[in-house]
């Protein structure tokens, strides 16, 4: 059962009050953990809105720091808060592309004040530019799958795309994961196993 729980938050932009919620609960049926960290989960929810998107002035902001005061109940009149997905780039081609460079952007402009809000930027840019492989099935299996010569040129181009936009990326990645082992630190088992992966993948076995 999904239930959510309506909140105000405020703009330190332009001040203004805007409507929104937060996740409390929601039933999942199976998830995929990955090396790098990421947990796919099935049924998919935007359950991670820690930035948040001002239709007003349409400049983003930490969510959990905009959070107001409870004032009773909520004002369901106010405008909402976007997220990431209402991103004017959200819903164009290049979307993936342009969300690592959105990342990137503000970790440049200093959008990230704290260790923790530059840890959850770089994680992001780790985990978007590796979905251009981590979904990738061997090539050879998935072209005799393909029914048609159309659908297998479909599969090939989409694979060289792929590793072409990674191959951009590349430079990105690996200065991403150096600056991410420097400040990430472990807590856990996981943790230690995160920066082994770091490591790996930057071709420090």
């Amino acid at each position: 059962m999904t239930t959510f729980h309506q909140i105000t938050l405020i703009c330190p932009h332009c001040k203004n009050r805007l409507s929104d919620f937060e996740l409390m609960s929601y039933t999942v049926y199976n998830s995929t953990r990955y090396p790098d960290g990421k947990v796919d989960m099935n049924p998919w929810q935007n359950s991670d809105k820690s930035i948040a998107l001002c239709p007003v002035c349409n400049k983003v902001f930490w969510r959990k720091e905009a959070i107001a005061e409870s004032e009773g109940i909520p004002d369901e009149t106010l405008p909402s808060a976007g997220d990431l997905f209402d991103l004017p780039f959200a819903m164009q081609n290049d979307s993936k592309e342009q969300l690592i460079n959105f990342y990137h952007n503000l970790l440049q402009t200093g959008f990230a004040n704290t260790i923790d809000k530059k840890i959850y930027l770089r994680l992001r840019i780790w985990w978007k530019i590796n979905d251009y492989k981590r979904y990738q099935k061997p090539l050879f299996k998935e072209l005799l799958k393909a029914k048609t010569i159309k659908r297998a040129k479909i599969i090939w181009s989409n694979r060289k795309e792929s590793n072409r936009q990674f191959a951009n990326f590349k430079p990105l990645f690996e200065e991403n994961l150096k600056k991410l082992v420097s400040i990430y630190q472990p807590e856990s088992k996981d943790d230690y196993e995160y920066i082994a992966e770091m490591y790996r993948q930057m071709g420090n076995y």
